[in-house]
């Protein structure tokens, strides 16, 4: 696996990923305590994240075309500067005016219309840069970069929100995009040779469709393994601070504890799910997988302590991620690089109303039941993945 981090372009590439992604943990966590400090409403909070997801909405719709048609290396660049003065220009509003919620959500936009994007195009990137034997190895190690520095970045920025400020957090945010972009666009890097030609919207779109109109396990698979994500990004985004702050009265530094050990657990999982794979086969290791990861988001809430609970983040991020990584390197293997940007595009659109259900209705739950109803909703996330699989 580590093989590939001798080739300077994945290097770099891996690096700035890696950066790109802690930035959004601070992000998450600023924005997220800004709301609750404001607001005291985890609806509230489930809106804003749903803010910041449903704009993706209409841009997946035309994310696959571009992915295929430009330059990959500089599009995460300009994604990554993008955001960086998005959050500047969001900062330098605060300086001048008091915080209002509403400030809020042209941020969350912007930065989840960045976020939207970027993500699909460094999944097709990798796919451009190595060769098919090494895709199981580059998934490792891109989702390493993905888990590992978005939740590490939470769990850090949960400590720099309760020792300093939100504002200190953001401006942290903006410096990781712009290391994130120096690094990429330092990347060797020279596109092979593709076809240029014009192609309408509806016949590129067409294309994903068709893919997957034959290809009904790979179909089945994405639309049930998805969920697993959305639980993440979607219900726990809500959830895991309101358990951190109401039940276990630990505030952000509890938040950052708990998604700083679900990281370590993503990150420690890179090494092992090659192990147990080997061991297991793919199937029963995703069914284990996502089996403990559903078992440990339940327990959660009841734990007696906030390092017991942190201790069950761990448990769910080695296996959530863990079957991340046979997922991308199963969709890897049978989606022809060519096409992968529509058929991105089209799981992408799925995801994101996912994620947008998942955060309004946890946030719902949240006040109108109870955590541990919401943590019981978050669950079923992971039974519909074990049942996909």
């Amino acid at each position: 696996m580590y093989t590939l981090l001798k080739n300077p372009t994945f290097l770099l590439f891996f690096l700035g990923n890696i950066i790109s992604l802690i930035g959004f943990g601070f992000n998450l966590i600023a924005i997220s305590w800004l709301v609750l400090e404001k607001t005291n409403s985890e609806f509230a909070l489930g809106k804003i994240m749903a803010s910041a997801t449903a704009p993706g909405l209409a841009l997946a719709l035309f994310a696959g075309v571009i992915i295929d048609k430009v330059n990959r290396k500089w599009l995460l660049v300009v994604l990554d500067i993008f955001r960086m003065f998005v959050v500047i220009g969001f900062l330098f509003a605060m300086n001048y005016y008091e915080f209002q919620l509403w400030l809020l959500y042209p941020v969350a936009i912007l930065v989840g219309l960045g976020n939207s994007l970027f993500w699909p195009t460094a999944q097709a990137f990798v796919q451009e840069l190595v060769e098919e034997k090494d895709y199981f190895n580059a998934n490792k190690l891109l989702s390493a970069s993905y888990q590992f520095g978005s939740i590490l970045g939470a769990g850090v920025g949960g400590f720099i929100v309760h020792y300093y400020s939100p504002a200190t957090a953001l401006w942290i945010n903006a410096v990781t995009y712009f290391i994130s972009g120096i690094f990429i666009s330092l990347a060797p890097f020279k596109r092979g040779e593709t076809d240029h030609k014009p192609e309408k919207l509806f016949k590129a779109l067409s294309r994903g469709f068709s893919f997957l109109r034959g290809k009904y396990d790979i179909l089945t698979l994405g639309l049930t393994t998805i969920l697993s994500d959305v639980a993440i990004w979607g219900a726990l985004s809500v959830l895991t601070i309101t358990i951190s702050k109401e039940i276990f009265n630990k505030g952000t530094w509890g938040y950052g504890l708990m998604d700083g050990l679900y990281g370590i657990g993503a990150l420690i999982s890179t090494v092992l799910v090659g192990h147990m794979v080997f061991q297991l086969g793919r199937s029963r290791s995703l069914l284990l997988c996502y089996g403990v990861a559903g078992l440990m988001c339940f327990i959660t809430p009841v734990m007696p302590t906030i390092y017991l609970a942190a201790t069950a983040y761990f448990f769910m991020g080695l296996n959530n991620n863990s079957a991340r990584i046979i997922i991308r390197t199963l969709f890897m293997e049978n989606i022809p690089n060519q096409i992968m940007g529509r058929v991105q595009t089209i799981f992408g659109v799925y995801t994101r109303m996912m994620v947008i259900s998942s955060a309004l209705i946890a946030g719902w739950i949240i006040e109108n039941q109870s955590i541990i109803s919401g943590m019981s909703f978050t669950t079923l996330h992971y039974v519909a993945a074990l049942l996909g699989t």
